[in-house]
């Protein structure tokens, strides 16, 4: 499927199995500013040079939802998804499992570009070289949360991810474990920020941990947490991205992202700590998954009192907790630079009411 020109398709519950390109986009091609929403659709078997199961070209902005990359073969980069030339590609609730790149980008390849991720797995993936799970560089910024980066596998280096040439990755809240060929790697000036993550061998940033996530059957390709998961509980709210498109139809748009990969609700309590510590009635985990027990509904960005509104009593505990971060959870960190400052400030107040 080719889309061009500032088209902008929706693409709803289709399945895109054994296509080939003799270039790009074995599955689907974007380009020239392209905008689909793609929709619960399969993307298996494609074959193409590059971007195997899909193609992003020039200023292209899909939004892929709900998704499956399973299976796809690139004989040079980006064995699931390539995202190239200034794209601006949102990625949510979707799973990019056993894809092949037989250069760099197992599971995704970024190259200028920047790529939102909330809720979505990464599992099996191969690259010949570089990122078996995701290979960015040239200045792509991606923003990875809520995801879980696990049994990757790179031949030379970076088996979750790698960045290259001035490239930024933002991690939060977040799983790498059990990739082959470090967890995550660099080059050439490239920086990746992760922080409230679980990475294996451990990683600087604030809120990581290197534990086992006690996977519910890892090797059968499950990867929701067991009770007891040092995972459970331990991200931060605020990295939780907000769902301004509305995923759930429910009319709000200042909540954070309302589910997990499963579609279960996105924040939950714990059966063995009903009081995370942090002011608020519940704190998401790390990874895709959430541990189900009590459900919360509606977390509000910026209600650091978790009382449903932004108000004169959030104004006062930002204005409290002035100044560099303490440890622990530091609500009013908005934008998780760990200083509590005037960017946090600006953030509350617009977001009030």
């Amino acid at each position: 499927m080719d889309n061009q020109d500032f088209s902008n398709p929706t693409v709803t519950s289709c399945t895109f199995v054994g296509n080939s390109a003799a270039d790009r986009g074995g599955g689907m091609y974007n380009h020239e500013d392209a905008s689909p929403e793609v929709i619960d659709c399969v993307f298996s078997d494609n074959i193409a040079d590059e971007g195997a199961g899909m193609f992003n070209l020039a200023s292209s902005r899909p939004i892929v939802t709900d998704c499956l990359f399973i299976q796809n073969l690139a004989f040079g980069r980006g064995g699931g998804m390539y995202n190239n030339d200034f794209c601006g590609t949102t990625v949510t609730n979707t799973s990019f499992v056993s894809n092949t790149s037989l250069a760099d980008g197992g599971g995704m390849m970024n190259q200028v570009s920047n790529t939102s991720l909330t809720n979505c797995l990464f599992a099996d993936n191969f690259a010949s070289l570089h990122g078996g799970a995701m290979y960015s560089r040239f200045d792509s910024r991606p923003k990875i949360a809520n995801t879980t980066i696990v049994s990757n596998i790179a031949a030379v280096q970076g088996g979750g991810i790698y960045s290259t040439d001035e490239g930024i990755v933002t991690v939060v809240n977040s799983i790498l474990y059990g990739n082959t060929g470090e967890q995550i790697a660099g080059a050439n000036g490239a920086v990746t920020v992760v922080t409230h993550s679980n990475v294996e061998g451990g990683f600087e940033g604030t809120g990581n941990i290197d534990a086992d996530p006690m996977f519910v059957d890892p090797d059968g390709g499950n990867f929701r947490l067991l009770s007891g998961s040092p995972c459970i509980d331990a991200g931060h709210n605020w990295g939780v991205p907000v769902d301004v498109n509305d995923y759930d139809e429910d009319g709000i748009t200042n909540e954070l992202f309302p589910v997990d990969l499963d579609g279960n609700p996105r924040f939950n309590a714990d059966e063995n700590d009903f009081d995370p510590g942090c002011g608020v009635p519940v704190v998401v985990d790390m990874g895709a998954y959430e541990y189900q027990f009590d459900p919360v509904e509606d977390v509000i960005f910026a209600d650091l009192n978790g009382d449903g509104s932004v108000g004169a009593a959030d104004l006062l505990g930002l204005l409290i907790s002035w100044g560099p971060c303490a440890k622990g959870c530091c609500l009013a960190d908005l934008d998780l630079d760990g200083t509590v400052g005037a960017a946090d400030l600006l953030i509350l107040l617009a977001n009030w009411g």
